[in-house]
């Protein structure tokens, strides 16, 4: 809390802040939890909401009431919803997960990598942006400064190309 206490100028808005702290940190954080479903979202929800709240120290108002708990409920209801979102459209992998994809990745000595590292530079990176860490083709677009057009067109060549050098790999043996 004493965070929060130093964004805030005048000991009366302090007071108010830290009534209003003590009162429904926990409310707050069962609001968040009922949107998240996950404790440490839930949590980094709350925060967010109180620096939200501490910013806006002088308008909070005066001692718990309907006011003051509608007020902190819709703070934390709104940045729980944000959050919510923000993991939506860039979902986080577990560690666990992570490792598995890794042991499922081609050895890098099969024809597959060789054929893969053969590609230009900019056609790995759309594929491996694409298929091996699953980012959308408008995410792979603000990597790579281009459209999402651009870049549906890029992994349509690459997949085109990728797919000619496995063939020929294939007569080869």
């Amino acid at each position: 809390m004493l965070i929060y206490l130093q964004a805030i100028e005048t000991p009366s808005e302090r007071a108010r802040f830290q009534e209003m702290y003590l009162t429904y940190r926990g409310l707050m954080y069962r609001v968040a939890y009922q949107i998240l479903k996950n404790r440490q979202d839930a949590e980094d929800a709350v925060h967010q909401s109180f620096v939200k709240l501490a910013e806006q120290a002088g308008r909070l108002p005066d001692g718990p009431g309907p006011r003051m708990q509608s007020l902190a409920v819709t703070v934390a209801e709104r940045k729980a919803i944000d959050l919510w979102r923000s993991r939506r459209r860039h979902p986080q992998v577990e560690l666990d997960e992570v490792a598995l994809a890794c042991r499922s990745a081609p050895l890098p000595d099969s024809a597959l990598a060789a054929a893969l590292a053969d590609l230009p530079p900019r056609y790995r990176e759309a594929l491996l942006l694409k298929y091996c860490n699953g980012y959308s083709h408008r995410e792979i677009a603000g990597f790579l400064s281009t459209t999402p057009e651009a870049v549906s067109q890029v992994i349509r060549r690459a997949k085109k190309r990728l797919a000619k050098a496995l063939e020929e790999g294939e007569d080869a043996l």
